[in-house]
């Protein structure tokens, strides 16, 4: 008998499985899930204000303010001056938090690499551009 809910179905067990072995990446790298997240966000998009930071990880900026400060005790993120307006303050990854990252992308990229070797590069693709499409699509809701 076929499941009901085949995508929603197909869809959790693929971030269960994925979320399993990257919280493993991530504790060697001493980060959790979110703050890799907060990191990915900071270093591949560059820094930026709470409220775009709150909004890129669909989240409410209270939840993304107790994250980042907790990470700011850490050190591995600080807030600072934006380049552009000395009076508004952004986000940004320290040393720490670039060191911490590299190290769980490092992990991360081995996992993605077996992944492409598995289904191939251009299945891989497709299943990557039809993750941001559904998760366009849920957003639009």
């Amino acid at each position: 008998m076929p499941r009901s809910l085949p995508f929603i179905y197909a869809a959790d067990e693929l971030a269960d499985a994925l979320t399993e072995r990257l919280e493993r990446i991530f504790a060697d790298a001493k980060l959790t899930t979110a703050q890799f997240s907060v990191l990915y966000a900071l270093i591949e998009e560059g820094p930026m204000k709470l409220s775009a930071l709150a909004e890129r990880q669909r989240c409410v900026k209270s939840n993304v303010t107790y994250l980042t400060r907790a990470m700011q005790r850490d050190g591995v993120v600080e807030l600072a001056a934006s380049d552009e307006d000395q009076r508004t303050r952004v986000m940004t990854a320290t040393k720490l938090g670039r060191e911490r990252y590299g190290l769980a992308k490092a992990g991360a990229q081995k996992l993605e690499s077996a992944l492409r070797r598995r289904f191939g590069a251009a299945e891989t693709e497709q299943l990557t551009r039809a993750c941001l499409e559904a998760a366009t699509a849920l957003d639009s809701f």
